[in-house]
């Protein structure tokens, strides 16, 4: 069953609201305890004091004062009157002789012919001489000031309730919209939109910050599914002629008909088609293990130094044969770092192959490992024959991109692929440059290993 978005807010709403009514029930059972127990103590001191003045100044001294203080109208609930021994009333407020008091202590009685009911509280305190003392409180006041605060208080509770009521719905319908952002995209995503993006606002909140991972993850998965179409396509490309030599090399033979030269020549030729199937697909397996992070548990401490002087002892007699000389430049100090050594000597042999296969003799080969910014290492191989033209510096570390000049020669069109991948595996990348002559091609990599 699907709630809808909306009952969030409101059960939270309602529950809030609900909390403070009860806080406000409670809050006005508190003040009226505690407004009984401050008036009960006004009577009470109001009571000894009168007693003490009539101790003192005596009973037509204290009937005075009462009548004084009934014409006064006191607006504090509280009236006085000082009653004979029949409960005739000799001085005070006229509204006690009405009232049914008691001979001592407290009770709560009824004012006749009052419509509404009106109650009283009344405090009876015999002075002597058949004289009784009356304190009366109108509970009606008390209800007043309890109405009134307990009013403001409601009008407090529902202005913040209201408050909260607004704000949260306000927050769900903001949430909801950033959400449903994401989640269309998303959609559009499943649809086959690999374009579809999560829109990033300014606020830099926490949405903002989601959008922009989800954005990233997005870019790389269009990343990697353009990727492997392409490779589907070049394998389909590249690998039919390779295949279609070996399948015409093998009829030729199975030929019982013709020579043993020629049948011994077409099983060397499907022997070469077949290991250059197998040198692209295994060169296509060593990126998809670099891109997707497969070999990081490879990675090791290594001597970039000692690696680059190790491939140029081992390079160095290709490039002799290529009419080339081979220059290693290590600097003194040990440069560290953290790599896949395997991964690192072929990414770097195939910058060294590349150098001497299309350099040209005669030409200038230079292998140069040295610190990088940001903590970063560099391994460069700059050669002085005729480069790269710019404009495809950025196509050449495709897969399978082979430039005119070098079709007619050997090769898959894979080494800087590979080499670009590596890079990646090492928190790095792959840059080309114009040599000026020739090509600078620059494997830069985290020395530290990447968290």
């Amino acid at each position: 069953m699907r709630i809808n978005a909306w009952i969030w807010p409101g059960l939270a709403s309602a529950a809030a609201l609900a909390a403070l009514v009860i806080g406000l029930v409670l809050v006005d059972r508190a003040g009226e305890a505690a407004i009984a127990r401050q008036q009960a103590a006004t009577a009470a001191a109001a009571r000894d004091y009168f007693m003490a003045f009539a101790r003192e100044e005596g009973a037509r001294a204290l009937a005075t004062a009462l009548n004084r203080r009934a014409r006064i109208s006191a607006q504090d609930g509280f009236r006085y009157a000082l009653e004979d021994a029949q409960g005739r009333m000799i001085a005070g407020s006229d509204v006690i002789s009405s009232l049914d008091a008691p001979d001592e202590g407290w009770r709560t009685v009824v004012e006749p012919d009052t419509r509404p009911r009106r109650l009283w509280r009344v405090l009876a305190q015999p002075l002597g001489g058949g004289l009784t003392l009356v304190v009366a409180e109108d509970l009606g006041a008390r209800d007043a000031l309890r109405r009134a605060v307990f009013q403001e208080s409601a009008l407090a509770v529902l202005i913040t309730g209201l408050g909260a009521a607004v704000g949260g719905f306000g927050l769900n319908a903001m949430l909801l919209r950033r959400t449903r952002a994401i989640a269309d995209t998303a959609a559009r995503i499943a649809d086959g939109d690999l374009s579809a993006r999560a829109p990033v606002g300014g606020r830099r909140d926490v949405f903002d910050d989601l959008a922009a991972d989800l954005n990233r993850m997005l870019a790389r998965i269009e990343e990697l599914m353009t990727g492997m179409r392409t490779v589907t396509d070049s394998i389909a490309h590249d690998l039919r002629s390779p295949l279609t030599r070996m399948k015409g090399a093998l009829v030729r033979a199975g030929d019982s008909a013709a020579p043993e030269p020629v049948r011994l020549a077409a099983l060397d030729e499907a022997n070469t088609a077949a290991d250059s199937v197998l040198a692209t697909l295994n060169a296509l397996l060593d990126i998809a293990r670099a891109e997707s992070g497969l070999s990081r548990e490879m990675m090791q401490r290594l001597d970039l130094g000692a690696l680059a002087l190790e491939m140029t002892e081992l390079f160095g007699p290709a490039c002799e044969d290529a009419g080339q000389r081979l220059l290693c430049e290590v600097p003194a100090e040990p440069i560290v770092a953290w790599g896949h050594p395997a991964l690192l000597r072929q990414a770097v042999g195939n910058l060294l192959h590349n150098a001497a296969t299309h350099a040209g003799p005669g030409a200038m080969v230079h292998l140069i490992v040295r610190e990088a910014d940001g903590g970063r290492a560099r391994i460069a191989v700059a050669d002085d024959g005729p480069g790269v033209p710019a404009e495809h510096l950025g196509r050449v570390r495709e897969r399978f991109v082979r430039l005119e000049a070098a079709r007619s020669g050997p090769g898959s069109g894979l080494g800087l692929a590979l080499a670009a991948a590596c890079a990646k595996l090492h928190g790095g990348e792959l840059i080309l440059a114009d040599n000026e002559p020739g090509l600078l091609a620059a494997l830069e990599i985290a020395v530290r290993p990447r968290t």
